[in-house]
Parts: C-alpha cells; sequence; structure tokens
C-alpha cells in the first residue's frame, strides 16, 4: 500500500476518528469479550457518518487479530497501529502494511539497534544480577523484559533512565510490567498523527483512549482534542488526561471508554 485512503473529512467537530489502547481499555483479562456497549456506540455513530476505529497497541498485528478472533469482536477496527510503530489498514480481517511507514521504521530501528550495543550488555547484566525480571524476546526490540511485579518495574525503569541519556534517540517503552525499546520518534501519538493526516481527520474530531504508561504519547491534544482514559488507568495516565483537559471514567476498560465517549460525543437523540 503506497498512500493511506485520502477521503476527504468535512471540517467540523463531529466525531471522525476513535483511536484506543486495547489491553486495559478494551480488553479484559483472561478472554473476556469487549463490552458490547462499545461496538453498539460504534455502529450507532457510523449510521450518522463515517467513523473511522484505529486500534493503537504495543501488541504484533497477528497478536491482536488472534486475540479479536477468541473475543468474538464483531467489529474490526480500519486501522492498526501494532508494537507501538507499525500501521496497518484493515480489510476483511486481515492486515495491509503501509509499506513507506514501516520499511522506513524498520530501517531506522536496525540502525538504532545497532549503534546502541554496548548497552544491551549492560542492561542484560543489571537483569540478570540485580533482579528477578525475566529477558525474553521481543518482535519489536534486541530486548525484551518482563518485570516480576510493578514495584520492580518502577525500579528497572529507575536504573534504565540515566543509561538511556547516552543514546537519546533510543527509549524504554514501558506498559505495565513489559520493557521493550524503541525509536523516540516513532511512538503512538506519531503514528495516530500518520493516520489521521493521511485522512485528513483533524484532532478536534479525534477522540483517543488509554489506560498505561506506552499510551502517553498520543494522549495529547495536538494529535486528538478529545482526550480520556477509563477509571482503570495508571495515575500517571489520569493525570495527564486531566492536565491535558479530558476525561477520567469512573467505570473500568470498555464500559469506563464507552463513558467518555458519551461524555464528548452524546448520541444525538432523534
Amino acid at each position: 500500500m503506497s498512500t493511506l485512503n485520502q477521503k476527504t473529512a468535512p471540517l467540523s467537530s463531529t466525531l471522525r476518528l476513535i483511536c484506543t489502547d486495547f489491553d486495559g481499555t478494551l480488553a479484559e483479562p483472561e478472554n473476556q469479550p469487549i463490552s458490547i456497549a462499545f461496538f453498539h456506540r460504534l455502529a450507532a455513530w457510523r449510521q450518522r457518518g463515517q467513523v473511522y476505529w484505529v486500534i493503537n497497541t504495543g501488541r504484533t498485528f497477528e497478536s491482536l487479530a488472534a486475540d479479536l478472533v477468541r473475543r468474538q469482536a464483531p467489529i474490526w477496527p480500519d486501522w492498526v497501529v501494532a508494537m507501538e510503530r507499525e500501521i496497518w489498514l484493515v480489510r476483511d480481517r486481515r492486515g495491509i502494511g503501509w509499506f513507506e511507514w514501516n520499511r522506513k521504521c524498520e530501517l531506522l530501528h536496525t540502525q538504532l539497534f545497532e549503534s546502541v550495543q554496548p548497552l544491551w550488555k549492560l542492561v542484560e547484566d543489571y537483569i540478570v544480577r540485580h533482579t528477578n525480571a525475566r529477558l525474553v524476546e521481543d518482535a519489536g526490540s534486541p530486548l525484551g523484559i518482563i518485570a516480576s511485579c510493578e514495584e520492580e518495574a518502577d525500579e528497572i525503569s529507575a536504573y534504565m533512565t540515566p543509561l538511556l541519556k547516552d543514546w537519546p534517540t533510543l527509549v524504554a517503552v514501558r506498559n505495565s510490567i513489559y520493557f521493550r525499546f524503541s525509536h523516540k520518534f516513532y511512538d503512538k501519538g506519531a503514528c495516530l498523527d500518520a493516520i489521521s493526516s493521511g485522512l485528513r481527520v483533524l484532532p478536534m474530531q479525534i477522540m483517543a483512549v488509554g489506560d498505561h504508561l506506552n499510551d502517553l504519547p498520543m494522549l495529547e491534544r495536538r494529535y486528538a482534542r478529545h482526550l480520556a482514559c477509563p477509571g482503570n488507568a495508571v495515575e500517571e495516565v489520569k493525570e495527564k488526561v486531566r492536565a491535558e483537559g479530558g476525561y477520567v471514567a469512573s467505570a473500568n476498560v470498555a464500559e469506563g471508554t464507552v463513558e467518555a465517549w458519551d461524555k464528548f460525543f452524546p448520541l444525538p437523540k432523534n
């Protein structure tokens, strides 16, 4: 695929695109079905006009697709951001990679990861000698880390922060107890911006919802004027959403996402 869909959106503040994280924002643990209320709301808005849905996740596309099948999702997203940096158009439940974006992303990450070789040994030694965390294979990173608990993840994050100052384009992306490494110019916010720009959808027409640390880059008004998080979001996300003038829902996961949706964009009564 050489370009994004170039359909023109009207210049108004009506909802044109909703961007959601997946785990913790829509999906409950242990393969429970996603709340049908979310899909009802999406279907109702689409009866009034075209509304795009983007899932912006740290999962690979294959992992997300398999989970949507397991959870029997009645509607699939139009776009997927996978591993916080790959962009996929979804057609008939299959992903079509945005070649230019994904290829450039892959090349930059390959160059970056090769240029910071001394770091990997430092991190590996620290994890093995000083923590109960596990080093794991990660599709998007030379190292994946799974801490034993949130407190240990905080300690790992504190250890890596000064190390990363020597490599300013490298960031450690954290989601709960999980870590991967990435180029600083590729995150959930940059991907949302690329998709919405290609679709000619304005920030005032976009709602973005997330619950954890790796969602922070997309929870900014320059990407989406309507920002929210469910009640189960971590405190850093709640603080960011409040600071950006967004909405912190009282309900959790998908019910909280729907609560925020109705706050910003209540369905007009016929």
